[in-house]
């Protein structure tokens, strides 16, 4: 479900621009993306930061695109994203506390050589991403990057979730994988 709620700007964005232009797409996940944040709220009574920072970058590169009628602002935001995050990422590998750890520590137990591998990993993953999305905003028609950037990035990123999960599940300790096993029972 949160998966969805996810994609579903970015979903708007792209039959917006099917029916109209990049502008009209922009403008669109601009106003998506509130409407995203707001059903959030309702719905857990808070916005996590990380929503509020994706929702910054749209409203500062999408006012930017709409305002100067240049489409590059919008083409740009997610190789910045991508870069932001990739340097979180091997910032805190430097400070040998890994970002994912702190992020999904809570959630799964992993040796501390398996959690620095898996955020070089994550990182090396967005500096890819960043240099994808460049390539095909500059080499390829606007249509090819609209298309590239709304289901080829985000079935990358999916794809890369679940290889990630693959690797974590080997090092998980047994007890959490009979655990994991059993809420699967119940959820079938």
């Amino acid at each position: 479900m949160q998966f969805l709620m996810e994609f579903l700007p970015l979903l708007v964005f792209f039959l917006a621009y099917k029916f109209a232009d990049i502008f009209w797409a922009t403008g669109a996940l601009m106003a998506a993306t509130a409407v995203q944040m707001l059903v959030t709220y309702l719905r857990t009574k808070e916005i996590p930061k990380k929503q509020w920072v994706f929702f910054a970058m749209i409203v500062v590169f999408g006012t930017l695109t709409i305002a100067l009628h240049d489409e590059h602002f919008i083409m740009w935001k997610p190789t910045i994203v991508y870069v932001l995050f990739a340097a979180i990422l091997l910032g805190s590998q430097v400070m040998k506390r890994p970002a994912l750890k702190e992020l999904l520590g809570s959630a799964m137990e992993l040796p501390e050589p398996i959690w620095k591998r898996i955020n070089l990993s994550w990182a090396a993953f967005f500096i890819a991403s960043a240099l994808a999305n460049i390539y095909v905003a500059y080499g390829f028609s606007q249509d090819i990057w609209v298309s590239f950037k709304v289901f080829g990035m985000t079935g990358a990123t999916l794809v890369f979730t679940i290889l990630t999960i693959m690797y974590a599940y080997r090092y998980m300790p047994e007890e959490q994988k009979q655990d994991e096993q059993i809420d699967d029972n119940k959820q079938g």
